[in-house]
């Protein structure tokens, strides 16, 4: 069963709950620190407002993920690896539709489940 991860802007990726307990423990809890995150995102040449749907995508991800029980390292790297994934396939403004339409669109919301899927596979696998 796949357990949707959810933002302020809406459905962004999915963790399988039966999955949460055989991923690997670490008991390092990554913090997340949104000015710094801001200012990274400034650097790679986004605006503000873009920066902070990425920021605001990360934030909720790695909230929502260790709070599903995926242990904390592990949050980071899968919430990282779409992030990635996100970032190479659509603008900052395009996410934001896509995963506002994904509340409501079955076939989106499966698009961007099946980013979310392949990264925990892929940290699943990896660690």
């Amino acid at each position: 069963m796949w357990k949707p991860i959810l933002t302020a802007v809406g459905v962004v990726s999915l963790l399988p709950l039966a999955s949460l307990a055989t991923a690997p423990s670490n008991s390092t809890t990554p913090s997340f620190n949104r000015q710094e995150c801001l200012q990274r995102m400034a650097r790679e040449g986004l605006k503000n407002d873009q920066a902070a749907v990425w920021c605001n995508y990360e934030q909720e991800c790695l909230l929502r993920a260790q709070k599903e029980g995926l242990p904390p390292l592990s949050a980071k790297s899968v919430c990282d690896c779409t992030i990635k994934e996100f970032r190479q396939k659509y603008s900052p403004e395009k996410f934001r539709d896509l995963t506002r339409r994904s509340q409501r669109d079955k076939k989106v919301a499966n698009q961007l489940r099946e980013v979310g899927e392949a990264c925990f596979e892929k940290v699943l696998f990896e660690e």
